[in-house]
C-alpha cells in the first residue's frame, strides 16, 4: 500500500455539482412546505400545529445537535486520544430515558410553546424571561460557530465567506417560510446525506489501508482501544468513567431536557406517547452516529499511520480528499454531509429563537398592537421577521468569528456548556423541588451562571489542565512533496483541527478535541 502523501487535491467540477444540489434540494423542501402551508398561523410555524409525523420529527431529533464540528471532531477525538469516548454513548441513554419520562410529561400536559413559559407558572415572569435570555444567548453564540466550523474547516476548497453566505442563506430562507414543518422534513433529508458521507469515507478509507483488519492491527498497536474503565475520580483526566459517562449524562441532559431546539420537537407531535417515542428511536440513532464517527477516526488513523497529519498540517477534509479524490463527487459528498449537519443545527436554532422571542418576549406587546382576530396574522409575520433577522444575525456572527482572537472564540464555543448547564439546573428545581421559590430559582441561577463561567473562562485563559496522552505517529514514512508543506497550509490545518477539537469539551454531541465550536 502507498503510504500517505502531502500532496493536496483540489475540488474536481462534480464535488461542486453535489454541494451545490444539496443546498438547491433542502432549499426546495423548504421552499415546497412554505407554499403548501403559506397561510400557516405562527402556532403552526412554531409547533407544525402538535400533528408532525413520527419518523420525520426522530431523524430531526437525531441531526438537530450533530453539528459540523461533531462530524470533523469526533473522528479527530479517534484518532488523537481513543475510542475510550465511547462511553458518552452510554450517557446518552439516562439522559433520554429521565427525559422521556420525567421531564418531558411536564411540558407536554401543559402544551406549551416555549418551554420557559413553565417558569411563569412554577415561579413568576421576572424567572421565565431570565430563562428565556439565557437561552437565547447559549444558542445565539453556538449557531455562530456551528456555521463558522465547516467553512474554516474546508477553506482550502471553498471560499469562506461564500460557503457561510450561501448556507446560511439558505438555511434562513426555508426555516423562516417553512416554519417547523420545513426544518423537519430538510432535516430528514440531511440525515441521509450524513449517513451517506459517513459510510462512504469509512468504506473507502478502509479499502485505501488495505481493509478492516489492518485499521484495527493499527488501532491496537497505536494503543487505540482501551478496554480497562479509569475509575479515578481526578476531574483533570481527560478520559474516566465519571468524566465521560456521568459527565456525559448530565451534557446530554442540557441537550435533551433544557433546550427548546429539542423540546419544541417533543411537542410537535399528536401525543405524549409519540413524543416519547421519537426519542426512545432517537436513541439507536444517536448511538449510530457516534459510533460512525468513532470508525472515521480509527480509518482515519490507520491511514496516517507513521505519517502524523497534525504534524504535516493536514486534518479530516484532506483526509476527504487524499481518500475520496479519484472519485469525483465523492468529496463533494462528504462536504455536502458537514454542511448538513450545519443547516440542521443552524434551522433548529433559528426557529427555536423564533418562538422564544415571540412567547416570552413579544406577544403580549404583539396582542395589545393588533387585537382581535388580527393578532393571529400579525404573529405570523412576526414569527417569520424574528427568523428571518436571527438567520442573518447568525451569518454575521459567523464571520466575525473569522476575525476573533482564538482565546475569545474558545469561550464563545464553550458558552453552549458553560450557559447551558445553570439552565437546566433552573428547570430541574422547578420541577422537582416544590419548596425552592422565585427567589431561589433566580439566584441559583445567577449565581450558577458566574461559577460556571468562571471555571469554564479560566480553563481557557489560563494553562489548560493535565490530560493524558496518546502515542501519536511521527512523519518519518512521509511522502513528502516539495510544493505542498507551506506555512500557510500548515497554519489553516493547525487552526481548523484545534477549532474542531475544542467542541468536545463544550457538549456531547458537539464532540470535537477542540474548544472550538448543533
Amino acid at each position: 500500500m502507498a503510504l500517505p502523501s502531502t500532496e493536496i487535491i483540489g475540488f474536481h467540477w462534480a464535488d461542486y455539482v453535489v454541494f451545490t444540489a444539496v443546498l438547491v434540494i433542502s432549499a426546495v423542501i423548504g421552499l415546497v412546505s412554505a407554499v403548501k402551508h403559506r397561510r400557516a398561523t405562527a402556532d403552526q410555524l412554531l409547533t407544525g400545529n402538535r400533528k408532525l409525523p413520527l419518523i420525520p420529527v426522530t431523524l430531526s431529533l437525531t441531526v438537530s445537535f450533530i453539528s459540523a464540528v461533531s462530524i470533523l471532531g469526533i473522528p479527530a477525538e479517534g484518532y488523537f486520544n481513543s475510542t475510550e469516548y465511547w462511553l458518552v454513548g452510554l450517557g446518552f441513554i439516562p439522559a433520554q430515558i429521565i427525559t422521556c419520562f420525567l421531564i418531558m410529561p411536564v411540558f407536554y400536559k401543559l402544551q406549551l410553546t416555549s418551554a420557559y413559559q413553565y417558569l411563569e407558572l412554577r415561579f413568576n415572569r421576572i424567572i421565565r424571561l431570565m430563562g428565556s435570555f439565557t437561552f437565547i444567548v447559549e444558542m445565539v453564540m453556538y449557531m455562530a460557530v456551528a456555521m463558522y466550523a465547516p467553512a474554516l474547516a474546508l477553506m482550502a476548497n471553498l471560499s469562506m465567506e461564500v460557503s457561510i453566505l450561501a448556507s446560511g442563506l439558505v438555511c434562513t430562507l426555508y426555516t423562516a417560510l417553512g416554519g417547523i414543518r420545513a426544518v423537519v422534513w430538510t432535516d430528514a433529508f440531511q440525515v441521509v446525506i450524513i449517513l451517506a458521507g459517513y459510510l462512504t469515507l469509512i468504506v473507502m478509507g478502509t479499502r485505501s489501508v488495505g481493509g478492516w483488519s489492518v485499521v484495527m492491527d493499527r488501532a491496537r498497536e497505536g494503543d487505540r482501544f482501551t478496554w480497562d474503565l479509569d475509575m479515578r475520580p481526578d476531574p483533570f483526566i481527560r478520559h474516566t468513567f465519571w468524566t465521560l459517562f456521568v459527565g456525559g449524562t448530565f451534557a446530554s441532559l442540557v441537550v435533551y431536557a433544557s433546550n427548546q431546539a429539542m423540546l419544541q420537537r417533543y411537542l410537535s407531535v399528536r401525543n405524549l406517547k409519540t413524543a416519547r417515542m421519537t426519542i426512545l428511536l432517537h436513541l439507536p440513532f444517536s448511538e449510530v452516529f457516534l459510533a460512525l464517527g468513532m470508525l472515521s477516526g480509527l480509518v482515519m488513523y490507520a491511514f496516517y499511520y507513521g505519517c502524523d497529519p497534525l504534524k504535516l498540517g493536514i486534518l479530516m477534509p484532506l483526509f476527504v480528499l487524499q481518500t475520496l479524490g479519484d472519485y469525483p463527487g465523492l468529496p463533494g459528498l462528504f462536504v455536502a454531509c458537514i454542511y448538513s449537519a450545519a443547516l440542521s443545527t443552524i434551522s433548529s436554532g433559528v426557529n427555536s429563537l423564533a418562538a422564544v422571542t415571540l412567547e416570552d418576549f413579544l406577544r403580549p406587546w404583539v396582542d395589545r398592537v393588533a387585537g382581535g382576530r388580527r393578532s393571529s396574522r400579525l404573529h405570523s409575520v412576526v414569527t417569520v421577521v424574528l427568523a428571518l433577522v436571527y438567520g442573518l444575525a447568525t451569518i454575521g456572527l459567523a464571520y466575525l468569528a473569522g476575525i476573533l482572537d482564538s482565546t475569545i472564540l474558545q469561550i464563545a464555543i464553550s458558552i453552549l456548556g458553560m450557559v447551558g448547564g445553570p439552565l437546566l439546573g433552573l428547570l430541574i428545581v422547578g420541577i422537582f423541588f416544590p419548596c425552592i421559590n422565585s427567589w431561589g430559582a433566580g439566584v441559583g441561577l445567577v449565581c450558577s451562571l458566574c461559577v460556571s463561567l468562571w471555571v469554564g473562562v479560566g480553563a481557557i485563559l489560563n494553562t489548560p489542565p493535565r490530560r493524558e496522552t496518546f502515542p501519536r505517529p511521527n512523519t518519518l514514512l512521509c511522502n513528502v512533496t516539495d510544493d505542498v508543506t507551506n506555512t500557510t497550509t500548515v497554519t489553516y490545518s493547525l487552526t481548523s483541527t484545534e477549532s474542531a477539537l475544542g467542541l468536545l469539551n463544550t457538549t456531547v454531541l458537539m464532540s470535537n478535541s477542540e474548544t472550538s465550536g448543533r
